[in-house]
Order: structure tokens, then C-alpha cells, then sequence
């Protein structure tokens, strides 16, 4: 998901000195998870709303704005319910902004959002957060880069997006979070690093899973460093017992990776303590322990299998995908490096079914990473009607992820646009067979008018529902 240059919030920014109104009509009912509330502004736009059960305008809240790829607005916002009922938050879900939209159309469904949430109730102009997940994390940290309204980011499963630089990055909070089989896994570490050497205040914390949203437990653990971070700024009044028991917390997670032999998590872990916690009198003694483990046997032989682990995972990455982008470009795929992408690909999967687990978690992201490129760079060339382009990018994905019959409807309507009927009618079949049955949904798809009068399709007819 790539985003040109843009300035967005402008339209935010000038309203955030409005009054709230206060509650509108039928929002009474606190502490309730609303799955739509219409943008007073437009009503084409909406979010899933949460109040905390003790708002009162009286007060000023802090708000996660929260954006889902899918425009999973309810979804996504009961991941932060739990966080948000205890520690008095707001949560906003956008219903519109999703992966694959133009970008014209999820900026205004974000300035709606912003707009709206902020007119109809009280919010903490210092404590406004933006998260997401995947191509909806890329929103919520290209909001954050765009201005210096924005005090932290909670990004699941995707980093800044791609156009977004690093030279002026206004000095949000930012916490990251990825599983262990994410395909964005490496991109989540290298960022890590590349914002503390900025001076950016993060945390990478990673977690057994794929690309997906992490549990709510590990939103609120988010949702609790970024209370940390409030109190250490100054826009929180400092809470003792809770700062102490998050730290009591963090070392018993840091000796426990250690313990389970996930060294680089667990020095990692240390290395937050100590930026989080500066005034702790423990600090010192944290310090020590943190100089001693990375001197250790163990530590040093664990980096050096990461970084080789690392330089695989890119390498294996770049090499399909560059080939794919050639042939894309050459608008072809011979026999010959259809070839070579088979043998590529088979060592791939042989990587990630073979004994050593290190390589099959790399051979499990790099094939995820891979299969979602070719999709999205699929759907981006039928939008500008490279048809033949786009037919491509859908065989490199059907080849490396056979059982994805979402693949193999985009790659038969390719073929459709591309006036490849026959090879249409044999993917459309695929995917029907697979799954993807709608009798509507392929009988008004523009795509297969060309196929409507073949004999072929109108036996596939008789699979629909």
C-alpha cells in the first residue's frame, strides 16, 4: 500500500479548538461498543464509537483513532475495549478507510472522523493517538508524520509507509507490534532501530502469530505504555503504584525471554526498561544487568544468527520479487522463467516444511510477503488498465499460493480484460470450485461480460448459488 506526498489534517487541525457539543442524541448508553455513528458533516462517512462508562464532558478524554484495512470498524474497535474501559479512552474505528482506496477518499474519511469525534465530545488535545492494522497502520503513522497533533501511534503488523520520510518525523510516541510469522516482521525490527537512532520513543514488542490483529491483552499493554509515556511527558499526573507494578511487569518478562532463550527480545526488553523508567532507582543496577547479557557467549551467537537470518529473508525476498517486476514490465512471462520461479519457489516451500525452524518461519513470511505483493500489485494494475501486467502478477501469485481462490478470481478476471477467454473460463472454474460461489457477484462482475455467451461459462453457471 503506497502513499503519494500529502498534507490532510489541515481541515483537524482548525477545528480542534471547538467546544464539544456534548453527547448527541441516542449516544446515552456508555461503555457500550456503537458499531456506526454517521459523520454530522457527511453521513456517507462513519466509525465505531466506544465511550468509557464515566465520560462526562466535564472532562477531557484521550482518543485512539483506530483504522482497519478492511474498514473492519466494529472489529477493530473491540480489540481496544478492554484497554479503553480501564483506562478511560475513547475509541474511534473508521467504517470507511480501507487497503486499495484512492487516497483522496481515506483522507477524507479520516478528516470526517477526526472532525466529527472532536465536535461531539470532550477530548484531551494532548492525548490524541492514532493505531491500525497493516495497511491501516501505514494510515495511522502517515497521520502521525503529516503534523504534531498526534502524541503516540499503536502499529500492528505494518510500518510507516513507503513514501513516508524520516527527516523532520514529529516527535511522536511510537509502539509496534508484529507476530513472529508476520510478513512484515523484518520491516517492523529495522524500524525499531532506525527510530531510536533518531531519538524516537518506541518499542517493538513481537508475538506468536501471522499478520494479524495482536490479542486485546497486548493492545492494553500498548495502551499502558503509552499511559507511561504520558506521565513521563508531563500531560498525566504521575501514578506510583502503576508505574511500579508495569516495571515489576517488564523484568519478569525480560528474565523470562531470557530464560526461554529469546536473547534478542529479552535485551531488548531491558533496553526499554531502561528508557521508560528513567527516574527508577533501579536503573542503575538494570543498566548492569543489560551490559552483562550482551557480553554473554549466548547474546553475541544469537545476534550473529539473526543477521544471517535477516540477509536470507531479504534476499530471498528480492529475488522472486525482482523477477516478478521484470516480467511485469516486459509484460510477459516465458516458459523460461516461469521455470526458474518454480524451482525458486519449490525451494522455498521446501525451506518451510523442512527440520530447521528458523528457516521455516522465514520461508512462511517471505512467501506471505510475496503473495500479497502480487495481489496488490494485481488490483493496482487492473485499476489503470494493464491488463497484462496484471495477468501476470495473479500467475506469480497463484504459483507461490495455490489455495488462494481469491488469487484465481482476480487472475480470471485479468484474463477476461486481456481477452484470454479460455484461460479465464479455466481460472474462473478454479475459484468457483475452491469457493467463491456468488452467483451475483460473478454474474454483475464487468470483467466476464466477454465470457457470458461461451458454452463453458454457462455450465459454470449451474456451480453458483
Amino acid at each position: 500500500m503506497r502513499f503519494a506526498p500529502l498534507s490532510f489534517l489541515i481541515a483537524i487541525l482548525l477545528t480542534f479548538h471547538v467546544a464539544a457539543t456534548g453527547i448527541i442524541p441516542g449516544l446515552q448508553e456508555r461503555g457500550k461498543l456503537i458499531d456506526t455513528i454517521r459523520c454530522k458533516a457527511n453521513s456517507k462517512f462513519s466509525y465505531a464509537l466506544y465511550l468509557p462508562a464515566n465520560y462526562s464532558d466535564e472532562s477531557k478524554w484521550p482518543v485512539i483513532f483506530v483504522f482497519d484495512p478492511a474498514a473492519r470498524g466494529s472489529l477493530a474497535a473491540s480489540c481496544f475495549v478492554n484497554a479503553a474501559a480501564k483506562y478511560g479512552y475513547i475509541i474511534a474505528c473508521s467504517n470507511n478507510s480501507k487497503n486499495q482506496l484512492p487516497w483522496n477518499e481515506i483522507s477524507d474519511a479520516v478528516n470526517s472522523m477526526f472532525t466529527d469525534v472532536q465536535q461531539k465530545f470532550s477530548i484531551n488535545n494532548r492525548r490524541i493517538y492514532t493505531s491500525g492494522f497493516s495497511g491501516g497502520s501505514r494510515v495511522a503513522s502517515m497521520i502521525a508524520l503529516q503534523n504534531n497533533l498526534i502524541t503516540g501511534v499503536i502499529a500492528c503488523g505494518a510500518g510507516l509507509p513507503n513514501d513516508g520520510g524520516l527527516d523532520k518525523i514529529p516527535p511522536f510516541s511510537y509502539f509496534g507490534i508484529v507476530g513472529n510469522h508476520d510478513m512484515n516482521y523484518i520491516e517492523m525490527y529495522d524500524l525499531g532501530k532506525k527510530l531510536d537512532s533518531l531519538g524516537i520513543n518506541s518499542e517493538i514488542r513481537v508475538f506468536e502469530g501471522g499478520h494479524d490483529w495482536p490479542s486485546s491483552d497486548l493492545l492494553q499493554e500498548a495502551v499502558e505504555w503509552m499511559e507511561i509515556q504520558a506521565m513521563n511527558a508531563g500531560v498525566k499526573e504521575k501514578n506510583t503504584g502503576f508505574i511500579n507494578s508495569r516495571l515489576a511487569i517488564k523484568k519478569l518478562n525480560a528474565e523470562t525471554l531470557w530464560k526461554k532463550g529469546k536473547l534478542i527480545e529479552s535485551v531488548l526488553q531491558y533496553v526499554y526498561i531502561i528508557k521508560d523508567f528513567p527516574g527508577d532507582p533501579s536503573a542503575a543496577k538494570i543498566k548492569e544487568t543489560l551490559d552483562s547479557l550482551k557480553k554473554t557467549a549466548e547474546y553475541l551467537k544469537a545476534v550473529k544468527s539473526f543477521n544471517k537470518n535477516r540477509t536470507l529473508e531479504l534476499e530471498t525476498q528480492s529475488d522472486i520479487v525482482t523477477i516478478l517486476y521484470a516480467q511485469i514490465r516486459a509484460e510477459a512471462l516465458p516458459d523460461t522463467v516461469r521455470y526458474l520461479l518454480a524451482n525458486k519457489i519449490r525451494l522455498l516451500k521446501n525451506m518451510e516444511s523442512g527440520k530447521d525452524s528458523s528457516r521455516q518461519v522465514i520461508a512462511s513470511r517471505v512467501r506471505m510477503l510475496v503473495s500479497t505483493i502480487c495481489y496488490e500489485t494485481g488490483k493496482n494494475l487492473l485499476n489503470v488498465k494493464k491488463y497484462k501486467g496484471a495477468t501476470i502478477s495473479y500467475q506469480v501469485g497463484v504459483m507461490i499460493d495455490p489455495p488462494n481462490k481469491f488469487m484465481l478470481y482476480q487472475l480470471a478476471k485479468a484474463y477476461a480484460y486481456n481477452n484470454e477467454t479460455d484461460k479465464s473460463l479455466v481460472s474462473l472454474e478454479k475459484a468457483i470450485r475452491m469457493g467463491i460461489d456468488n452467483r451475483k457477484l460473478i454474474e454483475t462482475e464487468p470483467a466476464f461480460v466477454i465470457l457470458k455467451n461461451q458454452k463453458r461459462y454457462m455450465e459454470l453457471q449451474k456451480l453458483l448459488r
